[in-house]
């Protein structure tokens, strides 16, 4: 029913009582939508690693033999004492080390406050290049 006032508005009666405000579904609606964007587009990746049987056996005291010490620090990496700024400038490095003394064994030695994944990126590009082995530097730890 449409009741008309003096002023020639027209309103309806009773009808805008009874509609819900849709305002707080609709806010609702967003903040999920934006969560389920934000949510979804996280993409984790893994490194197959073959572990030993027993570390403690595997362990043994650097040799004095030929190698290549790659340092995986915070900001940098230092191999053979050469500061190294990025990973891109890692890869060239690597590569032309490994190709000036091929006979000799691959050292990784890093920080233990540096995040595991600048080791595993480190790892990754290793096992792309088809370098199958590589050791790990790490001290004993105190009991």
């Amino acid at each position: 029913m449409i009741t008309f006032h003096r002023a020639g508005l027209a309103q309806e009666s009773g009808w805008h009582e009874l509609v819900p405000d849709l305002t707080p579904l609709l806010d609702i609606l967003f903040i999920l939508l934006v969560f389920f964007m934000l949510s979804a587009g996280v993409a984790l990746q893994s490194l197959e690693l073959k572990l030993p049987t027993s570390v403690v056996e595997t362990l043994s005291p650097l040799e004095p033999s030929r190698h290549l010490v790659l340092e995986i620090r915070r900001h940098d990496y230092l191999l053979e004492g050469r500061k190294i700024p990025t990973f891109v400038d890692l890869e060239t490095a690597i590569v032309a080390a490994i190709a000036a003394h091929p006979n000799d064994e691959l050292i990784i030695a890093g920080d233990r406050r540096i995040p595991i994944e600048r080791l595993l990126k480190v790892l990754s590009y290793l096992q792309s290049q088809g370098i199958a082995a590589a050791n790990i530097l790490m001290q004993e730890e105190q009991q």
